[in-house]
């Protein structure tokens, strides 16, 4: 798998996580879902389904068609690497302190499916990762309130957004302890067929 395709890569596991599908139903998932997903590399998804299925993160059984020209269809699921390689992908997008927006998203999306604990450790991964590259921005470029010219407006948009991150961050993991927020968490995070959910 091209290392390109590694939020992809993270949906459709994420996907499959939740509920096994054809290939047909996770392409028609991710494209009810473009807005969110067009940052992507799309490509054939059929394709790719079939080569995580040959890599062994997925496993598929066959199952009668209700429609097309083929009796059957392939059904797929996570298997045990699949499982390891989700949260592998998922902790690798999340501690990614430059992860495009959309991939940083459904990463986030996809933190509904873990439990509680699991979900808050990981995004303390991520405020290390925040604060360890903050750090290094600061050994680089000292304060980026004295540097000159256009360079100063670079370094300043990249150290708030950091900042901003941060503090998302801090507030999200206060969430997650805080047992009154969102009682009914629970490592179901709701049906995706549902049109008016977004993933």
């Amino acid at each position: 798998m091209e290392s390109g395709d590694a939020a992809r890569e993270l949906i459709v596991l994420g996907l499959l996580r939740r509920a096994p599908m054809s290939a047909y139903s996770v392409d028609r998932t991710l494209r009810n879902h473009a807005s969110l997903y067009r940052p992507f590399k799309q490509g054939n998804t059929y394709h790719f389904v079939d080569a995580l299925a040959a890599e062994g993160f997925l496993k598929a059984r066959s199952a009668a068609a209700k429609r097309g020209p083929n009796k059957t269809k392939n059904v797929f699921r996570l298997s045990a690497s699949g499982e390891a390689r989700f949260h592998a992908l998922l902790a690798a997008t999340l501690e990614d302190v430059q992860a495009s927006d959309a991939a940083l998203e459904t990463a986030l999306v996809l933190l509904g499916q873990l439990p509680r604990g699991e979900a808050a450790a990981l995004l303390k991964r991520r405020l290390k990762a925040l604060a360890d590259h903050e750090a290094r921005l600061h050994r680089l470029w000292g304060d980026v309130r004295r540097r000159q010219g256009a360079a100063s407006f670079a370094s300043s948009h990249h150290v708030q957004r950091l900042k901003a991150e941060r503090r998302f961050t801090e507030d999200a993991v206060a969430r997650l302890k805080d047992a009154r927020w969102s009682p009914e968490w629970s490592e179901n995070d709701g049906t995706i067929t549902e049109p008016s959910r977004a993933l």
